[in-house]
């Protein structure tokens, strides 16, 4: 099932003219963002599930059930958590379509104000740091999963070369050394190669993510220091305008005083 773009929603592009009328450019420029972050990481958690997908297929034809069951443990494993961060994907698309929805309700009657505070609720830092805690949770899983398989797959190897030497014993012939297993053949070793590109795909979207959150972040900070100034030079002013006003009420009760 094709899934629809952001984008594609008729509301956030009236909710787009809108910040762009009201002159709140980075407001605009956020949800053009998040908009294209959204529709871009949902294709590609899509591609990801398509891939686990066919693996799952292939380690279905596989006869030693040891094996079998292991493998497709890992792979429904990432599978959930794969799914897991699409489903936060389309929770917050929902929230999106939400909220613009109703701000453009609003805006009729409260303004700019209502397009200030829709954003404010959007909370894409909050949805950022989300999708990277799912990056981060499959990447540490694979891990884990890599390992596991390897280590099952270390321990086939030495079964199988003590049933050869069984073999060769009965035979009469001379045990054979135990070569090092082939690390690049086999089922388990496919497996783990699709479990290792996994890792690489949500390292980077990870590391993509966290970029994505510290550029708020320095926004954040960047808008905060000018509320502070303007803060300041608000006090600074008034301060003025009062001792401007004390003086000339100095004045003004001298005068009085000495035309008395």
């Amino acid at each position: 099932m094709e899934t629809r773009s952001l984008a594609d929603y008729e509301n956030i592009q009236k909710f787009l003219e809108l910040l762009d009328y009201h002159e709140m450019k980075a407001e605009k420029e956020q949800l053009q963002f998040i908009i294209d972050y959204v529709d871009t990481t949902e294709k590609h958690l899509d591609e990801v599930l398509n891939e686990l997908k066919n693996v799952r297929e292939e380690l279905n034809t596989i006869h030693n059930k040891s094996i079998k069951d292991t493998a497709l443990k890992a792979v429904n494993t990432i599978t959930d958590k794969v799914n897991q961060a699409k489903q936060t994907i389309i929770k917050f698309k929902d929230h999106v379509k939400s909220t613009v929805d109703k701000a453009l309700h609003e805006c009729k009657t409260k303004g700019k104000e209502t397009l200030t505070g829709a954003m404010i609720s959007l909370n894409v830092k909050g949805f950022l740091q989300h999708m990277k805690n799912h990056f981060d949770d499959i990447v540490q899983t694979s891990d884990q999963l890599i390992d596991k398989l390897t280590k099952l797959g270390d321990e086939i190897h030495n079964v199988n070369h003590h049933f050869t030497n069984l073999g060769r014993l009965l035979l009469g012939k001379t045990e054979k050394q135990l070569e090092p297993r082939n690390h690049d053949a086999g089922i388990i070793s496919k497996v783990q190669y699709h479990l290792f590109k996994r890792m690489d795909n949500m390292t980077e979207m990870s590391l993509l993510t966290d970029r994505f959150i510290k550029d708020i972040e320095k926004r954040e900070q960047v808008y905060e220091n000018k509320q502070k100034t303007s803060v300041k030079q608000s006090l600074s002013e008034l301060k003025k305008d009062a001792s401007s006003k004390d003086k000339k009420l100095k004045v003004k009760n001298k005068e009085h005083q000495l035309s008395h």
